[in-house]
């Protein structure tokens, strides 16, 4: 059985949640440090979930390669992979800096990277900002791959008329999936097919559960077959 894309979606959204709690610690710097650490660590199973999943998905094992490879090139994704490895084989962590400092009696807490023995070549920025761009970049990949492979990954999209034209399969196959009689769409006979298909999506499906974070973090989303 192939496994569900909600995995990947799952991934993305523990991410998301670390990385936004981050911002949320204030002076508690072992907080910052666990958080921080976690991020590392489910950042780096985005990319092994989408794999898993996406594996049997026509073009993706192609597409992913040229992806794999920018990405070993790319030095915050080198540093986040030598940061999980640390992490999780060593039990070390490089967030061991901060400053605090107070604007017209606002307070404003930032925490750094520091060079551990296995990594020396860190990021300047502060924790969260170096986050969020890491975190934006696997977003990016992970929304490319939605959109390309949208038919196979989004409910709405793969219960289309179309979709199912290509399978050489009809609306009572749709609805037989569901485990509904087949015959089930076919008594609103005053609905016409384009309806009945409407009305299965509408019932049935989610759609992609990331498209909060797509607009928050890309100013995108995955729009559905019945989006105006």
């Amino acid at each position: 059985m192939q496994r569900s894309i909600s995995i990947v979606e799952y991934e993305v959204s523990q991410a998301q949640f670390f990385l936004e709690n981050i911002a949320k610690c204030g002076l508690d710097f072992f907080a910052v440090q666990c958080f921080t650490d976690a991020f590392a660590s489910t950042c780096r199973s985005i990319t092994f979930s989408m794999q898993v999943v996406m594996n049997e998905v026509d073009g993706f094992a192609e597409w992913y390669a040229d992806r794999t490879e920018l990405l070993k090139k790319d030095p915050l994704s080198q540093f986040f992979n030598a940061y999980r490895n640390a992490s999780i084989h060593i039990g070390d962590t490089v967030v061991h800096g901060g400053s605090f400092t107070s604007i017209k009696g606002s307070p404003k807490t930032q925490y750094f990277f520091l060079p551990i023995q296995t990594i020396l070549n860190l990021p300047n920025e502060n924790v969260f900002s170096v986050c969020t761009i890491h975190f934006t970049n696997l977003l990016r990949l992970v929304y490319e791959a939605f959109t390309m492979s949208r038919y196979r990954l989004d409910d709405r999209w793969y219960y289309t008329e179309g979709n199912f034209r290509r399978m050489g399969k009809s609306l009572e196959d749709a609805v037989e999936e569901h485990g509904f009689p087949r015959e089930w769409l076919s008594r609103t006979s005053q609905l016409a097919e384009v309806e009945k298909w409407r009305a299965l999506r509408r019932s049935q499906t989610v759609g992609c559960q990331l498209n909060d974070a797509f607009r928050s973090y890309l100013d995108k989303i995955i729009s559905g077959p019945d989006d105006k």
